[in-house]
């Protein structure tokens, strides 16, 4: 089920599968979301919970026993329970339970807080450990946006005020991460959307972006100022490889996947961790233009 809210710019829409952010609507209509096409991504904006990417061989460890968990984890797939709704704002919340455990041996709460301002849409997903053991999680967002018009996808460019050079973690193995990062220099402070790099390597994965950037093309009319919080370090960007689907995928993350080698085990591998009755809130801001 969707619900939407509204503020005198914009409509947006959140399906409680997954918490996930369908559609972003101007008052002229311009929709800022990719709306999925099952030709190349059929999804808009999942959230990854409790990994980003994929973890070797879709297996797992934890307290000496296996588990079995699918790529991005299963929050995307989950029903959220409404707990709070107005015109502008809309609260949602995942709970573990029976079918979580199965894959998941931990007990969580994951609240998703939605609240709209005018042309800003500022989200806060916040993890809670309820349970009497640490919790091991990640935790990231893969929204896609629209690119407009049918000028070249070359065009459009991300901007990273100061900075001159970012870290990135090629991947290896298939879709894992090499551990050492390489000096990436960027042009003017800015990364153009370079669909042969882009598809050659899958996903950029980038570390040292700051905490902001923003999308915009000389050919289009509209652009996306996106922000988010300090403890998401990890800035990923991908798309289908195909210059037909006019969308890019930015996706800040909390972690990412390991080297595809080492056995999964979620006592030792790096991961954020809460003890018992902590939380921690992770954010992110839309200023749709």
């Amino acid at each position: 089920m969707t619900y939407e809210i509204k503020s005198k710019n914009l409509t947006v829409t959140v399906n409680d599968k997954g918490a996930e952010l369908f559609s972003v609507k101007g008052t002229d209509g311009h929709e800022y979301i990719w709306q999925g096409d099952e030709r190349y991504w059929q999804d808009r904006s999942p959230v990854l919970f409790p990994v980003c990417g994929r973890i070797l061989d879709n297996k797992y460890t934890a307290g000496g026993k296996e588990y079995s968990m699918k790529s991005h984890g299963f929050a995307k797939k989950s029903v959220f329970d409404v707990i709070e709704k107005s015109d502008s704002a809309l609260k949602m919340r995942l709970t573990s339970n029976e079918i979580t455990r199965a894959e998941y041996p931990f007990d969580f709460e994951l609240t998703a807080d939605f609240k709209l301002d005018g042309n800003t849409l500022k989200v806060d997903f916040t993890v809670k450990n309820t349970g009497d053991k640490v919790l091991p999680y990640m935790l990231g967002w893969h929204p896609g946006f629209t690119l407009e018009g049918d000028g070249a996808i070359g065009n459009f460019k991300l901007d990273f005020e100061g900075k001159d050079t970012l870290t990135w973690h090629p991947l290896q193995n298939g879709p894992f991460v090499r551990p050492e990062g390489e000096c990436y220099e960027l042009k003017n402070q800015s990364y153009t959307l370079n669909e042969e790099e882009i598809y050659a390597n899958d996903t950029m994965i980038f570390v040292g972006t700051g905490d902001k950037t923003r999308l915009s093309s000389p050919d289009a009319k509209h652009s996306v100022e996106f922000a988010w919080s300090k403890n998401l370090p990890y800035f990923c960007v991908w798309k289908d490889d195909h210059s037909e689907a006019r969308f890019i995928c930015l996706e800040p993350w909390s972690g990412v996947p390991a080297d595809g080698v080492t056995p999964e085990n979620f006592d030792t591998r790096k991961m954020s961790r809460l003890s018992k009755g902590e939380k921690e809130t992770y954010s992110y801001v839309l200023k749709f233009f």
